[in-house]
């Protein structure tokens, strides 16, 4: 199988000409583990580096790995001149680690289990920003592509992105600001004691699959960065990180915002009217507080102005 492990390896030897053995002189430790550490056993036993290039996510832990932001720096720098170096190997560079590298990783991270809507979902953040130059958007890019391919974790890749670019660049994986038109007056739902769950639409078509609502206390948790078992993360470039949150309680179902930058609205499926669950951000006040909106059956939730979900009853889970 190729692993995000095998696939971050493939990618360093063909594209940026780096064989595996110098890749993993400097994605490795040199910290104790087992005895030697787990770059000096890499260097010295050919049987041990194809494990750590074959490697299962959390096959090995963080630290197992030497700084990442470090190690993803002398990657680009070996890589670059490689490429021609100049404005031409950047654009190269972004190119590929926001392209082709990448879908490698979604797919490989998607097989392998992981959240792949998560990895891309940072990387449309990253590509989205405009306070940044396209040396530093490929910067992270790769970065994301190399955290990931490492420990198999998008949670993780995003964790070590986001606090680079608030130490380093002083940047923040900000939300594109849109509109969701005029707001309208809050309409109430009716209450029902059922499971629901969300079906993404795009444009008239469904887009499977169903993603269940959890009944949990905490509840679930959309956007773009949400994280947790209950998290979904199927969204257009405009959700925020958290955007919205929907939960069970004593039986009715509820939406709330949660304070994003594009705003939650809700067309009833009865009346066909609509709820404003959460403003934009630029049409809300400081301090402003909104509280949840109910959810039925055959609603239509909108995130932004491009994540639409219908919400449909679905069977509960045997033996709930």
């Amino acid at each position: 199988m190729e692993t995000p492990s095998y696939v971050l390896y493939s990618d360093l030897k063909g594209f940026g000409r780096v064989s595996n053995r110098d890749a993993a002189l400097v994605l490795l430790s040199d910290a104790p583990y087992g005895g030697a550490s787990i770059r000096a056993r890499a260097m010295g036993e050919r049987t041990f580096l194809s494990r750590v290039v074959h490697a299962e996510p959390g096959r090995f832990p963080r630290e197992c790995f030497d700084d990442f932001a470090s190690s993803a720096h002398e990657l680009e720098t070996a890589i670059l001149p490689r490429l021609g170096g100049g404005a031409a190997a950047r654009a190269a560079f972004l190119e590929h680690y926001s392209g082709p590298a990448a879908s490698a990783m979604h797919d490989a991270v998607v097989r392998t289990g992981g959240d792949g809507s998560l990895y891309l979902n940072v990387l449309q953040k990253v590509m989205g920003s405009r306070q940044v130059s396209e040396g530093v958007r490929g910067r992270l890019c790769f970065m994301l592509f190399l955290v990931t391919g490492c420990t198999g974790s998008p949670q993780q890749a995003m964790d070590a992105v986001s606090a680079y670019a608030r130490k380093t660049l002083s940047l923040g994986l900000y939300t594109t600001e849109t509109s969701v038109g005029p707001g309208c007056q809050q309409a109430a739902g009716r209450r029902e004691d059922v499971r629901l769950g969300l079906l993404r639409m795009v444009g008239r078509e469904a887009m499977l699959p169903v993603h269940p609502l959890s009944t949990d206390p905490e509840g679930t948790v959309i956007g773009a960065l949400a994280q947790g078992p209950h998290a979904i993360t199927d969204v257009g470039y405009d959700v925020s990180r958290r955007h919205a949150r929907v939960f069970r309680e004593d039986g009715t179902w509820w939406v709330q915002g949660l304070g994003s930058t594009n705003g939650t609205t809700l067309v009833t499926g009865d009346a066909h009217e609509t709820v404003v669950v959460e403003p934009p951000q630029a049409e809300r006040r400081p301090g402003e507080d909104f509280g949840p909106v109910r959810l039925s059956n055959s609603d239509l939730l909108c995130l932004g102005v491009t994540t639409r979900y219908l919400v449909l009853r679905i069977a509960a889970p045997q033996g709930d």
